[in-house]
């Protein structure tokens, strides 16, 4: 089994570097000073009727600035006043910018011993660097350590007034200078996942040495792309003690930003109902990090009331080598999906027609992600797709990494174009898929955690113990458990699509649904097993008796083969829907203006 390995990111936006323009700043006044130094001795001297030669005056003018040679008689032209003055401040900035880059380390030191309740983050990437304006956005003391000196972002760091280490993270002496131990919170984003653990492990036993009373609970969050490894990581005994004061988490932004584009622009569009008989088709051009991660949330969500499978359609160089990997990964992928993998460059013109005839083929509903590696390319290439389709219309979604630039080009499009129609909208940006808010306040997580304190009331109910591992509260649960519950909730606005609903925030003038028909109950009801299933599929699950461990059970069969006990805890969830909502302080609503004798309506 392979694990991908994230590559190092180096191109983020950078505010302006403070000490290239100081030390520049300096060299302009002291060329000034000494300009204004040599007219004023020459002027000086001439007035004097004492001409001196040009060493001289050389020689007098360096003096100015070790305060030697400014004590004349007479008659002061106003340029040797201007430069008797001037000098000597250039002298002395310069002196104090130069002790401050000598006994930088020592100042650094002295620092990070003070520094308590304070964030470190490990890697100085693209997303690391995010984190560090974010943290230092709010005012919060930042300790940041990188293996490469020759990284550019640590000078963007530093400008941020962060504090710089150079070092290997997942070393204990390099992370016991950083001060975890008295930390807050610690965020490993580099490059590769096996590093982002050891971190974590290693500054597990960092805190769990610490003496009593030294410190609070130290926040871990650990970046992980692999998903089994996250699974292995979040639910290994080191990371799950509930009585230590260390917490840890798993993240990946990628996965986190394949959710924010199918929130934004889902690929059902504005929802399939049980009769359309077309197919939802995604077409990802590349297939890296990002394009894997967009294509297992569409298999996560692509459970339709139609009963038509996803069909995804991945277009890359090495399409079989990442064919290869990722059913290597996952290798029940081809049983959720309908897959094709093709091995074309994506500009070649047979590659550019097929998007054209998918596009124009009106028993598919097909949207294009971009996910090739620059954004320029993405965008470019996302141009001169639209410009060949002609009045077909095509959803095409472009990762780009940056906020600013060349997403904005996008951003200017109307919401009606980039919506659930065709036209362009950008999805990645690393400013909102690796936040500071994100990371702490679990954005996403919102409606999934209420999804897990509702079934405990109801497990609890039937008497399931206490001890069950899907009975632990939010904070304690496994990785995989709260994984599944994120994909509940994730999929909760395609079941609403599909029954003429939509999910908002109560509005005066409108009343919502509290009832779904049974016919309703019973669509949606088939629609969570058949989520349930992709789930388990993605997950390495398989038929045979109920085992947890071995991740085998008797019920990934068709709907119509379930016992009926089995039928009703997925007609219970899709019933509570409603009332599940109202606890995230939202409601369900009937899209459009529905007869007053609508029985699902209060």
């Amino acid at each position: 089994m392979s694990t991908p390995v994230t590559p190092p990111e180096r191109q983020p936006d950078r505010a302006p570097a403070r000490w290239p323009w100081q030390w520049a700043a300096i060299t302009a006044l002291g060329v000034l000073a000494f300009a204004l130094g040599y007219v004023g001795f020459r002027q000086h001297a001439l007035a004097a009727g004492a001409p001196r030669s040009p060493l001289d005056l050389l020689y007098l003018t360096i003096q100015l600035f070790v305060l030697e040679s400014g004590s004349v008689a007479g008659d002061i032209p106003w340029s040797l006043e201007a430069a008797r003055l001037l000098a000597p401040v250039v002298a002395g900035w310069a002196a104090l910018r130069a002790l401050a880059v000598l006994f930088r380390d020592r100042l650094q030191a002295l620092r990070l011993h003070r520094l308590r309740d304070h964030v470190v983050i490990c890697g100085a990437g693209r997303k690391g660097l995010q984190l560090v304006s974010d943290f230092r956005s709010v005012g919060e003391a930042v300790v940041v350590i990188e293996c490469d000196q020759g990284n550019d972002n640590l000078a963007a760091c530093r400008d941020r007034h962060a504090v710089v280490l150079v070092g290997n993270a997942a070393d204990p002496s390099v992370l016991r200078r950083a001060g975890v131990a008295r930390a807050r919170t610690l965020v490993a984003v580099c490059g590769a996942d096996g590093t982002n653990a050891e971190i974590a492990f290693q500054a597990y036993h960092l805190v769990r040495r610490r003496p009593a009373g030294a410190g609070g609970t130290v926040q871990c969050l650990i970046h992980i792309v692999n998903t089994r490894l996250a699974s292995l990581l979040g639910s290994h005994r080191l990371l799950a003690q509930t009585d230590d004061p260390f917490e840890a988490r798993v993240f990946n932004t990628y996965q986190n930003s394949a959710r924010r584009l199918f929130q934004a622009y889902p690929l059902d569009g504005p929802g399939l109902a049980a009769g359309d008989p077309r197919q939802v088709h995604l077409v990802i051009i590349g297939f890296g990090q990002m394009g894997q991660s967009v294509a297992l949330q569409a298999a996560r969500l692509g459970r339709y009331a139609n009963g038509r499978k996803l069909r995804v359609t991945v277009i890359d160089r090495a399409a079989e080598d990442r064919q290869a990997s990722f059913l290597g990964e996952y290798p029940q992928f081809p049983t959720v999906c309908d897959t094709a993998f093709i091995a074309a460059d994506a500009d070649a013109a047979e590659v550019r027609d097929r998007i054209a005839e998918w596009a124009a083929d009106d028993g598919q509903h097909t949207s294009l992600v971009v996910c090739l590696d620059d954004d320029a390319r993405c965008l470019s290439y996302a141009l001169s797709i639209e410009s060949r389709l002609g009045p077909c219309v095509l959803p095409i979604r472009v990762r780009v990494s940056r906020e600013r630039g060349l997403a904005s080009l996008l951003a200017t499009q109307s919401d009606a174009a980039c919506g659930v129609g065709g036209g362009l909208a950008s999805f990645g940006v690393i400013q909102r898929a690796c936040s500071r808010t994100m990371l702490l306040n679990e954005e996403l997580d919102v409606l999934a955690r209420a999804i897990h304190e509702d079934f405990v009331r109801k497990r609890r109910a039937e008497g399931r113990p206490a001890t069950d591992p899907s009975m632990q509260d939010w904070e304690h649960l496994g990785y995989d458990l709260k994984e599944s519950n994120r994909q509940q909730a994730d999929h909760i606005p395609v079941k609403l699509r599909a029954i003429g609903c939509t999910r908002t925030q109560p509005h005066a003038g409108a009343r919502p649904v509290s009832t779904f028909s049974e016919e309703e109950v019973e669509r949606l009801a088939r629609m969570e097993h058949d989520r349930w299933i992709a789930e388990r599929r993605l997950a390495g699950w398989t038929d045979g008796p109920k085992d947890n461990a071995k991740r085998t059970s008797p019920y990934l069969g068709d709907w119509a083969d379930l016992p009926d006990e089995v039928r009703d805890y997925d007609r219970l969830a899709v019933r509570g829907l409603p009332a599940l909502l109202r606890l995230v302080g939202e409601a369900v609503y009937r899209v459009g203006d529905q007869a007053e004798a609508d029985p699902g309506r209060e």
